[in-house]
């Protein structure tokens, strides 16, 4: 006989047909986790910093809402994700074909509890998204009936206002919430500091939350994209911040700026000869230092007069030069200054940070209008569809980890048995192309009447 560590599986090798025992409770055997490290054990606080100064949070969202264009390009992930919203589907387990309500009595109440507990927790999924695509880290948290046999509540915490308790044992127990972690005394007697149990999510059967009477009704079930991180994943886009590509965007308007400041306003030097003003007034030596300012002024404002202004547009400017035996000496001398903006200075800079940046957050650049390199914009209409299709199709792992906490809630609240599961799933924009169906019948979403998995 073959058997587990914790006998829950037998197998009897002497038998003529082999025979597979397994016995109805839960198996015990858990996955193995890293413990603390000595530097963990060592520091004192009772949080796991979010970055050095534990701030990454604020410095994540500092840095993004300083550029306008990661600011779109993480709010237009965050709604594509989100995409034709949350939906359920009550399917059979085998065939995952959608049951009919009216054959099964007991759904039609299941069908009505399901619809409550959706509408009820209606905000989980753009708030989760949001915190999702700027962070990597979502701490929804879950709250049971009173009689523990119901999960009735779905809310996404604030994602700058978490912190992971210290591992121990390998797991994290806590999670702790404080308003603002830079007046944190820390210490566990900050009046303002909150601290709720963390589920250990691959561990934590429904049955043994159940069975856990007397304790806290809430928790903490913490959802984050692996990147090899102990405590907190790091967002992908903050490579933008570690390789200066968004500080060298931030310095193009200011430098466009100081461009139009300096030159914007000086658009000739004009050059007067030094005989003009001594044969323009045959006095002008002899003039007082003020009358000959004044004179200078008024030559140069005839001139001024005719180059500025648009009702002199179109206008020519005559001026005069000197000859004397059949020498020509030097006349007025008008200079156009050199606008560094009207060839569009720093605007392909401008266009390549544009670039990375899609490129970091993984959002094809045609969605947004542009080509990369100097080829400009207008992709047309067939790149866009096929970018964002492509785009959709890869978003799945995204979607299990937002709608882990309503999948774990069907199995925690009965919706799923031996014969139906509900599961839960987001409606996703395709766009087709114009013979696939006619203008006045196309859509951008999937149905809602039809099989989640079409």
């Amino acid at each position: 006989m073959v058997s587990n560590d914790d006998g829950s599986i037998m197998y009897f090798e002497e038998t003529a047909s082999p025979v597979l025992f397994s016995s109805p409770s839960i198996g015990r055997n858990r996955p193995t986790w890293t413990p603390p490290s000595e530097e963990e054990l060592r520091d004192s606080l009772v949080i796991a910093e979010w970055g050095q100064a534990n701030d990454f949070p604020q410095l994540a969202r500092l840095a993004k809402e300083n550029n306008p264009d990661l600011v779109s390009a993480l709010d237009w992930k965050a709604r594509a994700l989100y995409g034709g919203g949350l939906n359920y589907t009550i399917r059979d387990r085998l065939t995952k074909k959608p049951m009919d309500p009216e054959k099964y009595p007991s759904m039609r109440k299941m069908v009505y509890e399901i619809d409550q507990f959706r509408y009820r927790n209606r905000h989980y999924l753009l708030r989760a998204s949001i915190d999702f695509y700027d962070l990597f880290n979502v701490f929804p948290q879950i709250i049971l009936s009173e009689d523990r046999q119901q999960v009735t509540r779905i809310a996404a915490m604030e994602a700058e206002d978490c912190r992971y308790a210290k591992r121990k044992n390998g797991t994290i127990p806590f999670v702790y919430m404080h308003p603002d972690w830079s007046e944190w005394n820390s210490s566990e007697n900050d009046d303002k500091l909150r601290r709720v149990e963390c589920l250990d999510i691959l561990n934590t059967y429904p049955e043994e939350l159940k069975e856990a009477r007397g304790e806290t009704l809430k928790y903490i079930f913490p959802l984050s994209y692996p990147t090899g991180k102990n405590y907190y994943q790091l967002i992908h886009w903050w490579s933008l911040q570690t390789s200066g590509w968004l500080d060298f965007g931030a310095m193009i308007p200011e430098t466009k700026a100081g461009i139009l400041k300096n030159l914007a306003l000086i658009r000739y030097h004009i050059e007067m000869p030094d005989y003009w003003m001594p044969e323009r007034y045959p006095n002008f030596n002899s003039m007082k230092a003020a009358e000959k300012k004044k004179a200078i002024e008024k030559e140069f404002k005839v001139i001024n007069d005719v180059l500025m202004g648009a009702k002199n547009a179109g206008k020519s400017v005559f001026t005069m030069f000197k000859t004397s035996m059949a020498k020509e000496y030097g006349g007025w001398k008008i200079t156009a200054v050199d606008d560094k903006m009207k060839d569009g200075a720093l605007l392909a800079d401008s266009s390549e940070v544009v670039i990375k940046i899609m490129s970091a957050t993984g959002i094809d650049p045609s969605l947004s209008g542009l080509i990369p390199g100097k080829g400009g914009s207008n992709r047309s209409g067939s790149d866009k569809r096929e970018a964002l299709n492509i785009y959709m199709s890869l978003v799945t792992p995204h979607e299990d980890i937002i709608l882990d906490p309503f999948q774990y809630s069907s199995w925690h609240n009965g919706w799923n048995n031996e014969d139906w599961e509900t599961h839960w799933w987001l409606g996703r924009p395709y766009l087709q192309t114009l013979n696939q169906v006619t203008p006045s019948k196309r859509d951008t979403t999937p149905n809602p009447d039809t099989d989640a998995d079409q």
